[in-house]
């Protein structure tokens, strides 16, 4: 590694935490997930069941293999959170007429419903994340964010 970026590793002979981007990309997503949590309280809702369904409207009938990978988790991670979000009527699911095999997830609209009460609530979480910042602070923020992620991906 270079020295142009010996300050910003962990192995660095001087660390300082504060210096380390996955750091506070971790600290970040954490203090987020938890404030999400909290807000969604109030609908008997969290983060991984809302991710589920705020995919399901990304991708509708979406296999639960499909929606492990969007969600970076596990495939027995997402068939848990799916079976909870069904027996809820939040989702109901089927089998692929193709292929028996796989399991295809669609929402209800129950779920259709629950999800647009808890994105607005999950909108003033992101409002209060962005205080203080202009879209355009944060339009590069995600440049150079996709641009680590596609870095990484290598």
């Amino acid at each position: 590694m270079t020295k142009k970026y010996a300050k910003y590793l962990p192995a660095s002979d001087n660390i300082q935490i504060n210096n380390f981007p996955f750091y506070w990309i971790s600290q970040i997503h954490q203090k987020y997930v938890e404030n999400v949590d909290h807000v969604l309280k109030k609908y008997g809702m969290d983060n991984s069941r809302r991710r589920v369904l705020g995919a399901l409207l990304l991708k509708p009938n979406a296999s639960v293999s499909e929606l492990s990978e969007m969600l970076i988790s596990k495939m027995s991670t997402t068939t848990k959170l799916v079976y909870r979000l069904k027996d809820e009527g939040y989702v109901n699911t089927y089998s692929c007429p193709e292929d028996a095999r796989i399991t295809r997830v669609v929402l209800t609209e129950k779920g259709q419903e629950i999800l647009k009460k808890v994105n607005d609530l999950t909108g003033i979480v992101l409002e209060q994340a962005f205080t203080g910042l202009t879209p355009l602070q944060i339009e590069k923020l995600l440049t150079q964010l996709h641009h680590i992620f596609k870095n990484l991906s290598r």
